[in-house]
């Protein structure tokens, strides 16, 4: 009798020690957001930030797409109308309140953009025309990013027919050798959390509920944005 207790209180403590395991575990991990290791300090001054581009209502919802700039692959959703204004406008607040650069808005650009467009540079890669468009505005970094789905939860905040999903990425291209500096990436659709335990330190930071596609982007866009260079 006394073994067979003995033999219960083992199993328990074992059962303990692996859910206490998980918990720890997943506390600090997250598969939405692509880790890029931290940027060493940068020399850009001048900064051009461009419009986040929709490649979604470019290529088609639903299917696989490579970035042009890094050669990721996501696939694509329905993209919100609002959806490049709040990213790209979110992105230059969040870059300006670091006070690291000195910030080339986006309409400073649609000039330069509309030369080259209409020109024989057509034939260049999207990276190029990215350079070119810094010189003609004496950046020293272009950055810009792609967004590939932004789509809304259908239900409320406690419970959902279809849950928030969205994906996106930013580049840092350096303008005077046309090398990429960094890159950040961001891609989820939320899941309950009996659908990925290793998700419950999110799940704790959301208050157990199922958030907009606003809500997602935003706080992806800080986390991607923690290993951004700074001078």
């Amino acid at each position: 009798m006394i073994q067979k207790i003995h033999h219960d209180n083992l199993h328990a403590l074992v059962r303990i020690g692996i859910i206490t395991l998980i918990l720890l575990l997943s506390a600090c991990k997250s598969d939405v957001v692509i880790p890029e290791p931290p940027a060493a300090k940068s020399s850009i001054e001048k900064l051009l930030i461009l419009p986040f581009k929709d490649l979604s209502s470019l290529y088609g919802k639903n299917v696989n797409v490579r970035c042009p700039l890094c050669g990721n692959v996501f696939s694509t959703g329905d993209v919100e109308i609002f959806a490049v204004d709040l990213l790209t406008n979110r992105l230059i607040s969040i870059i300006e309140s670091r006070k690291d650069f000195e910030i080339i808005p986006p309409g400073q650009a649609q000039g330069a953009m509309s030369v080259l467009l209409s020109g024989n540079e057509k034939a260049l890669s999207e990276r190029d025309i990215l350079v070119k468009i810094g010189r003609a505005l004496y950046a020293d970094a272009v950055l810009v990013g792609h967004v590939y789905r932004f789509k809304d939860r259908v239900g409320m905040r406690y419970s959902v027919d279809s849950p928030a999903s969205v994906a996106f990425d930013i580049h840092l291209i350096d303008v005077s050798k046309g090398s990429m500096l960094w890159v950040g990436h961001f891609d989820e659709t939320q899941r309950s959390l009996d659908e990925n335990l290793f998700q419950i330190g999110t799940f704790l930071k959301r208050k157990a509920s199922w958030i907009t596609a606003e809500e997602m982007a935003v706080s992806g866009l800080e986390d991607v944005l923690q290993t951004f260079p700074k001078r």
